[in-house]
């Protein structure tokens, strides 16, 4: 009996993921929150950073500190940005590994592998995460927008719409490439670099060269970084469409709209598409074709884009909700259901 193709759902399930619990948070969000194998961490006014545990959302720790960029984790640290410096705190209950001071960060900070790179004002440095300790820093042009870790290559939006290649162990400049517009966070599957454009224009860069292999006119800013089901490279807009597009050849798959515009790139598991907006819903859709597949509902307006972890058993989604007229929450999902996993 043939054996669907990598990322197919087997059948639609009988219901979309659902709330796992919900607790009430003291103020507003300050950053997305992010979720570690047995934590959920957030960040809310006027300057607090504090776990819960996954399990069931009982509090664990928190730390006097106002990100101002979106939190990074390796597991086992949580890296904060606040006061101009670089805060490691232990996931497990919240004191400080180490501090480094940093200065202002232009973009976010990206966390893999034992490095942790930091943009700042003509600067680029990356630390290992283990100790702080500084292993290259460059002048660089200002970034605005996160870059990605690869193997041992780095992959860097820079303003100008240009997009640049490190190699992770030096910094130095692999290849620098000049796009339509600004680049928003890119993708990076196999040799390929996948990323949006403040063009309205989407690209497909091979990773090694640096030479653009497709372009298609998306008509729109795109929202985010991209993702992918393996098959199909999946990213939204700001006409409140989601494309799917064929990640070898780059032909559009299908396109389907949603009642909102996305609040950042879509979340691909199981088969599944996620797209997030400031309603309280989370729309589902198939990632084969587009299809709706019923959406999480939060329960109230989502504040700041949900964090989310591929748990092995499906995917999870902490959104933090709330506004003037609704009590400010964290929340956490149950992960996809098992229908939705394709197949080994």
């Amino acid at each position: 009996m043939p054996q669907p193709l990598p990322g197919t759902p087997i059948d639609a399930p009988a219901a979309p993921p659902t709330i796992a619990w919900s607790i009430d948070i003291p103020a507003a969000p300050i950053v997305s929150p992010i979720i570690t194998a047995d934590r959920v961490i957030v960040a809310y006014l006027p300057g607090v950073v504090a776990a819960f545990d996954r399990a069931d959302g009982h509090p664990l720790w928190r730390a006097e500190l106002e990100p101002k960029q979106p939190l990074a984790t390796d597991g086992a640290l949580i890296f904060v940005h606040a006061a101009e410096a670089i805060h490691a705190l232990h996931a497990s209950n919240g004191s400080v590994a180490w501090r480094a001071s940093s200065g202002t960060l232009t973009a976010p900070l990206i966390v893999k592998e034992g490095w942790i790179v930091a943009p700042t004002e003509g600067r680029l440095t990356t630390r290992r995460t283990s100790d702080g300790s500084t292993v290259w820093s460059v002048e660089a042009p200002p970034q605005r927008e996160a870059a990605a870790i690869s193997g041992d290559v780095l992959y860097v939006p820079v303003a100008g719409g240009r997009l640049m290649a490190r190699d992770l162990p030096d910094g130095k400049i692999k290849w620098d490439i000049q796009l339509g517009g600004n680049a928003v966070e890119p993708l990076v599957v196999n040799d390929d670099v996948f990323v949006g454009a403040s063009d309205k224009r989407f690209y497909c860069v091979d990773a090694t060269s640096g030479r653009v292999e497709w372009i298609w006119r998306v008509g729109a800013v795109v929202r985010g970084r991209a993702s992918t089901d393996g098959q199909r490279i999946i990213f939204a807009a700001l006409d409140n469409l989601v494309r799917a597009y064929d990640r070898g050849d780059g032909a559009e798959r299908w396109h389907k709209g949603v009642p909102f515009r996305p609040m950042g790139g879509p979340v691909v598991g199981g088969g599944a598409v996620f797209v997030a907006g400031p309603g309280a819903d989370m729309r589902i859709m198939r990632a084969t074709d587009g299809t709706d597949a019923g959406a999480i509902a939060f329960p109230g307006r989502q504040a700041v884009p949900p964090g989310s972890l591929d748990t092995g058993a499906g995917v999870v989604f902490a959104a933090l909700t709330g506004g003037l007229e609704e009590s400010w929450k964290l929340s956490l999902t149950t992960p996809l259901p098992a229908t939705w996993r394709p197949s080994r």
